[in-house]
């Protein structure tokens, strides 16, 4: 009798099938840029504009995904919105900023749902200028768009997008390392969020495995990583973003 090979768990299939994505982002020229201290102070306001215009827009389509799916599933997402509102809002000087995000009372990474209450969905801001073309295979979801109208594949899809994001945390503790020698009087609350509970992506990709767990969900995962990685690359690649 033939052994049966197990499928690779969910979050060892997303790492090996967005690699080249993933690299791709990390090489875009505005991230390139920063790291290599070549943007002024208002470069990396800019920079941090074009990403609070990503993230206010997938936050707002994702807002009841976020609020009950993902909660249920035992993850708190913070919202990456709220982050990027303070580090702007200190950098205009138009507030103090503590640790605590802007909107609402967000637990750390990581915190356990069962007793803490995810943090609030950002209010719907108006959509920054549609994410640019990109490789057919990497194409964003429309906004507020279910993949295929089929609520399974469309959390799948989600939880791809997140995978990304919350992935995103661990490269943030390597550039929040250098974005205090660059901007020192800076917080970099966004950037420094994978500080706050290094641990926890380990616990994420336990969650990864359980919510995707055949080959479909997997596969819709796939390319909502794909397809986020995509929206990424476009934002750093702005010209408003690395200037």
């Amino acid at each position: 009798m033939d052994d049966i090979v197990a499928p690779r768990p969910a979050h060892l299939l997303l790492r090996e099938e967005t690699r080249e994505a993933h690299e791709d982002t990390e090489a875009s020229g505005g991230m390139r840029r920063l790291m290599d201290g070549e943007l002024d102070v208002a470069g990396y306001e800019a920079l941090l504009s074009a990403q609070l215009g990503l993230f206010e827009e997938w936050e707002a389509d994702r807002a009841g995904w976020l609020a009950d799916v993902v909660p249920q599933a035992g993850w708190s997402y913070v919202s990456r919105a709220s982050l990027l509102r303070g580090d702007l809002a200190v950098a205009s000087g138009a507030r103090s900023y503590t640790s605590r995000p802007v909107e609402g009372r967000a637990p750390p990474v990581g915190a356990s749902p069962a007793r803490d209450a995810p943090a609030p969905a950002p209010a719907p801001a108006p959509a920054p200028a549609p994410v640019g073309a990109s490789p057919a295979r990497d194409a964003p979801v429309p906004a507020g768009a279910s993949p295929a109208g089929d609520s399974i594949h469309y959390s799948a899809t989600c939880w791809g997008e997140l995978y990304v994001i919350e992935g995103s945390a661990l490269g943030g503790r390597l550039i929040v390392r250098r974005l205090r020698e660059l901007y020192p009087d800076r917080d970099h609350r966004f950037y420094a969020i994978g500080e706050e509970a290094p641990s926890a992506w380990r616990r994420f990709q336990h969650i990864l495995d359980t919510q995707l767990h055949d080959d479909a969900s997997r596969r819709a995962a796939v390319d909502g990583a794909r397809r986020m990685f995509a929206r990424f690359r476009q934002t750093l690649m702005e010209p408003a973003a690395h200037v």
